[in-house]
């Protein structure tokens, strides 16, 4: 019975690993995300002031391309996390349901040592009748 208890609190710590491993990513993809919004929102500061100042204006194509360039830079650094994170999530499916057959075990196992004591309770009490009746 030790044995399944050791099993099942490695399984919850691989369980918690992978957790942590995947709040790491999720930080990681939100922090990407983070900074194509911000690279966008630059972005549109820079029209408005293109607008209003004719020499920007010509400069304008070149530094949207450049934006262009960073945000799928960007995208492409989001979609190779969030491909990570798909696969620890379901490395975490799969621990969980290793760690639900311990649990389910080590439930049976104490059903069991529960029946054997009420079994041998009840031989003990029968015993001591059988005795008492028999004086």
């Amino acid at each position: 019975m030790k044995s399944l208890g050791t099993l099942l609190k490695v399984s919850q710590r691989k369980l918690d690993e992978l957790g942590v491993e995947a709040a790491k990513i999720g930080a990681e993809v939100a922090e990407l995300q983070g900074r194509e919004a911000a690279i966008r929102a630059r972005e549109q500061s820079e029209l408005a002031n293109a607008a209003r100042d004719a020499t920007f204006a010509s400069m304008l194509p070149a530094y949207r391309m450049r934006v262009k360039a960073q945000i799928a830079e960007l995208k492409v650094q989001v979609s190779a996390k969030e491909k990570v994170l798909a696969e620890i999530r379901q490395r975490q499916s799969e621990a969980y349901i290793e760690k639900s057959k311990f649990e389910h075990l080590l439930d049976q196992a104490e059903i069991r040592a529960a029946t054997e004591r009420a079994t041998r309770e009840q031989a003990q009490l029968d015993e001591v009748a059988i005795n008492r009746a028999g004086r």
